[in-house]
């Protein structure tokens, strides 16, 4: 008895879940295939970013299920001590991966947004980074704790929530200090909103805990 606590303790921090779901596995897979046909039968413009994009569709279509499947099967035991190296790797690659993947949506839709995110790409990037891990993560199902489908929308509702008080935060200072700013007025209410859109996805996972 005391045995088996003490394993699925471990399992638990090593983030190992047998509860995950193989549709979802599937479902983002399958559309990181579409997505990188797309990318073939519509080559961008520039060609840096064609390929930018090309190969990351590649690297995503091949590191995303090894991260499921090792989050979901591996992450115990012998083989999920080798591995866990690797793992750190693949979730940070895919960090990247989401970025480029939201960057070439936003501009085949043809949003304002995507100017920013191919220019700013250090700045936005970082910022990327602090709601890559509470929100597109959980999304993808890749974090250390999988989220099912309920818990899930709370953490989109606080996420969307703290994103709203992030632009209204960008309006005030962009009408105190919009002057002052100049160009990068576009720049500093993106950036609020991603923050605060961080900030809703972890209230929203912090409470999860509780």
């Amino acid at each position: 008895m005391i045995y088996a606590n003490s394993r699925k303790r471990v399992q638990v921090a090593k983030g190992s879940d047998n509860s995950r779901s193989l549709l979802r596995l599937l479902f983002w897979e399958g559309m990181a295939l579409i997505g990188f046909l797309h990318i073939l039968r519509y080559p961008n413009a520039n060609p840096l970013w064609s390929l930018h994009f090309h190969y990351n569709a590649i690297v995503f279509l091949i590191a995303y299920p090894l991260l499921y499947v090792y989050r979901w099967k591996m992450a115990d035991g012998f083989l999920g001590l080798v591995m866990w190296p690797v793992s750190i790797l693949l979730s940070w690659g895919l960090g990247v991966s989401a970025y480029l993947w939201i960057t070439y949506w936003l501009q085949f839709s043809g949003s304002p947004y995507t100017g920013s995110l191919m220019n700013h790409w250090l700045v936005l990037g970082a910022l990327f980074i602090f709601i890559y891990f509470p929100l597109i993560q959980p999304v993808l199902g890749t974090s250390q704790k999988y989220f099912s489908l309920g818990p899930l929308l709370v953490i989109f509702f606080y996420s969307g929530l703290g994103g709203f008080l992030g632009l209204l935060l960008g309006k005030f200072v962009d009408g105190k200090y919009g002057v002052s700013i100049g160009n990068n007025r576009f720049l500093l209410w993106l950036s609020l909103i991603l923050i605060g859109t961080a900030v809703g996805a972890l209230a929203a996972r912090k409470q999860g805990k509780d």
